[in-house]
């Protein structure tokens, strides 16, 4: 298992990296971004490495083009600037042309808390779940990212949004590890009135929550474009089903949930917890529990806490 010192997009890259180097149809775009294990790409396989500066649409197409050509590519950059700033060209290139071009999204949340709005990543779920048959992954450790970058390899033929956060965090241990095709594991077994789901960086406070409430089931979800029928019969089994995440709550992992139990009739009841949307964007500053009440996501309730204003 990985250390929490190591970053998730470290770990990704490393993976990437380690097959790189015998797989020559392995190629790497960095739209202007630095990481210690992106060096070891750019030192060592110069003729796989590619740096399209500031400008994520070029490096989406420059993507596109290779793909084109059966090549095997990532790209990579601030979560909010390789998605909502290239929507049109992921969405010929990748959706309507189904070109298999993986976008690393470092930054998914408040990776970047005290970089204002413009660096927050808390729409980017649901303006890629609009797109058909991109996959989007939704990674909360070191351990996940290395997971999700041999799912990759093992099923290069699909678009994908891998989307990491900026910050280390413990690896939740849990019932094996993630499974990036069914799209969820389960951490804590509880009853089966409660299930909470929770992705992303909030994966980290679950411990926590299952201490202050041992009769919730908790589980993670890794995948946020679609829900798997194996997952949806677990969903099937709880009247109650809680969706936590740090997002809008307008088209994330809530907004996915209740569309499957719309859909499908699941006799359940749900309740969204993530960012409200209402009051537009936040320029405040002071990390990201700051930011989260602000959005009116508090999780004392949910941590044993008393519930502060």
């Amino acid at each position: 298992m990985m250390s929490a010192s190591v970053s998730q997009r470290d770990a990704l890259l490393t993976e990437i990296y380690n097959r790189a180097k015998v797989d020559r149809d392995v190629i790497f775009i960095s739209a202007d971004m630095g990481a210690p294990a992106l060096d070891l790409i750019r030192r060592d396989l110069p003729g796989q490495f590619f740096n399209a500066g500031i400008s994520e649409q070029n490096a989406i197409l420059v993507a596109s083009g290779l793909a084109l050509e059966k090549k095997k590519v990532f790209t990579f950059a601030i979560a909010s600037f390789i998605t909502i700033n290239c929507l049109e060209k992921i969405r010929v290139q990748m959706s309507v042309m189904k070109l298999p071009v993986q976008i690393i999204g470092v930054g998914g949340g408040f990776s970047y808390c005290d970089s204002g709005p413009t660096h927050h990543g808390i729409e980017d779920v649901a303006v890629m779940r609009a797109f058909p048959g991109i996959e989007i992954l939704n990674i909360s450790s070191a351990e996940n990212a290395r997971v999700a970058a041999n799912f990759c390899f093992e099923h290069p033929n699909t678009p994908r949004y891998i989307r990491l956060d900026r910050e280390s965090f413990n690896h939740v241990p849990g019932e094996g590890e993630m499974n990036f095709y069914t799209g969820f594991r389960v951490l804590h077994q509880g009853g089966t009135e409660k299930l909470l789901l929770i992705t992303g960086n909030l994966v980290e406070k679950a411990p926590a929550i299952a201490k202050a409430n041992p009769t919730m089931t908790i589980v993670e979800v890794g995948r946020l474009d679609r829900v798997h029928e194996f997952f949806r019969n677990e969903i099937a089994k709880y009247s109650q089903v809680i969706c936590l995440e740090e997002h809008f709550i307008n088209g994330g992992l809530g907004t996915l949930i209740v569309e499957t139990v719309m859909d499908h009739n699941l006799p359940c009841r749900v309740q969204r917890m993530g960012l409200n949307p209402v009051n537009g964007y936040s320029y405040k500053y002071g990390g990201r529990d700051v930011l989260r009440k602000d959005f009116g996501l508090n999780l004392d309730h949910l941590l044993g806490e008393k519930v502060t204003s």
